[in-house]
């Protein structure tokens, strides 16, 4: 099809036809439209040739020979997802915000199994493209690139045919984010590009760029951070101080250490029937310039509490590499940090450090002495609902499998205050296993007293199990069984969690259930 011809375009005679009436209207020259107009009554078919007309003007309006050279074909990238299962995003794109986690599960869901949507939802895929999941870049985002250029608009993702960014210009956002960029592909060339420069930069963008180099974050920016401590922007002291902790071989982990050192020490005791017995020794730290220069000061509520040296302790343990402890086991470090008088800037100093590392052998350690202590095993310690806090916190230190592990025996050993406590925190997914352990449990609870139900109903933990569970099948059915036999009570908060816990894990069941071979139908989505 070709552009407009002026001379040929049957708009502007048609239009004056019809100003003139049908009547008077001379009849339709010849044309590619004529057969389009079947009308038998006059009036009717004149109207019908000025809209054929109309379209055929305004279709051909303006447009240069170039606008009309085809594309490069579309490349699909794998098969399409089985009707239920477009059917199914089809209704999550068009309730769009409150189904965001949906989404991003069917896009992980379609990754897996490599496959992708339907060419007829890609229209509505780019016009919500800067709110969807970052698995579906890899799903559909060669795909939208294509559409993009297909409908003249500029690329918003970084697909193949996107420049990288200059992290040297734009705003301060935007350069942190071309500069992380920059870092995730080049760590030593960011640096090394960043170094001639840096001082030359406003604050705000000298802070901002500091806090990206933890993309990449090595030795080797050891050096530069350092310097950073004495730059004259206190953001800017305050990114490096929050970076130098990683780096457990830095000056400024060993100052730390030294530090640690000075301010803890175990005094080990024989005694006379045999054993040993051990005290920690704690010499609190005065306020000095280089402390403040390397970012551990005490905290506005510390010094109206007037335990200003106190949080100093805490702050440079949670600093501290752990290999500054290594002259006693890390059990003997927590359990004497609980028993101390100054049990709060210890322990809270360690379990930070701890936290910061993920170090095997103090994640468990710590797990098993705040079990034992809240437990009544660790003497001098109450069991207080503070302990079960710091309980819960330790077992998040551990990994996935070994978490279940721990509360499926809590499960077992039917604590149920424990579990309510410790299912605030733990993995954002749980295994198949562990899933109908969890249920099987809050269906015998629900099952109890009314106590029992309100002490289940309190933490309102309940409502988030419905993201957690494993979604198979035989989950949601359990689900639901246990809404079923719960006793109708007036405002109960328990059948509001379990309701929403039931929704939301048959969606998530029947998002899976869609991707297989034999479903015919994507249903309706829920909330």
């Amino acid at each position: 099809m070709e552009a407009t011809d002026p001379a040929t375009d049957g708009w502007e005679p048609t239009l004056a036809a019809a100003l003139l009436g049908a009547e008077r209207a001379p009849p339709a020259a010849p044309g590619p439209l004529t057969a389009l107009v079947t009308e038998a009554d006059p009036g009717a078919a004149l109207l019908a040739r000025l809209a054929a007309e109309g379209v055929h003007h305004r279709a051909g309006l303006d447009l240069g020979p170039d606008a009309l050279v085809p594309l490069a074909p579309r490349d699909t990238l794998g098969p399409e997802c089985p009707p239920a299962a477009a059917m199914r995003l089809q209704g999550l794109l068009a309730e769009g915000y409150p189904t965001r986690d949906r989404i991003a599960e069917w896009f992980d869901l379609a990754a897996a199994s490599g496959l992708r949507p339907p060419a007829r939802l890609l229209q509505t895929l780019l016009v919500q493209r800067g709110s969807l999941p970052a698995a579906a870049e890899g799903v559909v985002g060669a795909e939208l690139d294509w559409l993009a250029r297909a409908c003249g608009e500029a690329l918003t993702q970084d697909g193949d045919a996107a420049e990288p960014s200059d992290w040297t210009e734009g705003t301060v956002a935007e350069r942190r984010t071309a500069f992380t960029a920059f870092r995730a592909r080049d760590p030593e060339g960011a640096r090394a590009a960043l170094e001639p420069v840096f001082r030359k930069e406003k604050a705000d963008a000298r802070e901002a760029l500091v806090h990206a180099l933890a993309t990449g974050l090595s030795p080797a920016d050891e050096p530069f951070l350092e310097a950073c401590l004495d730059d004259r922007a206190g953001g800017v002291r305050l990114a490096a101080q929050h970076l130098l902790p990683g780096l457990p071989g830095s000056r400024y982990a060993e100052r730390m250490a030294t530090r640690a050192r000075a301010a803890l020490s175990v005094e080990s005791k024989r005694k006379l029937l045999g054993g040993t017995t051990h005290n920690l020794v704690v010499t609190l730290p005065e306020e000095s310039p280089e402390l403040t220069r390397d970012g551990v000061e005490a905290n506005a509520w510390e010094r109206r509490g007037g335990g200003a040296r106190a949080g100093l302790l805490r702050a440079i343990l949670a600093r501290s590499p752990l290999h500054a402890f290594a002259e006693h086991p890390p059990r003997l470090w927590i359990t004497l940090a609980l028993r101390s008088e100054w049990a709060d800037p210890v322990f809270h100093g360690l379990f930070s450090a701890a936290k910061r590392t993920r170090d095997p052998a103090w994640s468990e350690a710590m797990a098993d002495v705040t079990a034992e202590a809240y437990e009544g095993k660790v003497s001098g310690v109450r069991r207080t609902n503070e302990v079960l806090g710091m309980w819960a916190e330790a077992l998040d230190l551990l990994p996935d499998a070994e978490w279940e592990a721990r509360v499926a025996a809590l499960i077992r050993a039917r604590k149920i205050e424990v579990v309510l406590a410790v299912l605030g925190q733990g993995p954002e997914r749980f295994s198949d296993a562990f899933s109908t352990t969890l249920l099987d449990w809050l269906a015998l609870v629900t099952r109890g007293s009314d106590s029992l139900r309100r002490d289940l109903a309190k933490p309102w933990v309940i409502a988030r199990l419905g993201d957690r569970l494993w979604p198979s099948d035989a989950s949601a059915a359990s689900a639901a069984a246990i809404l079923a036999r719960l006793p109708e009570v007036e405002g109960d908060r328990l059948r509001t969690q379990l309701t929403g816990l039931t929704s939301v894990l048959d969606l998530r069941a029947a998002i899976r259930r869609d991707f297989r071979p034999d479903t015919t139908t994507g249903g309706t989505t829920q909330g």
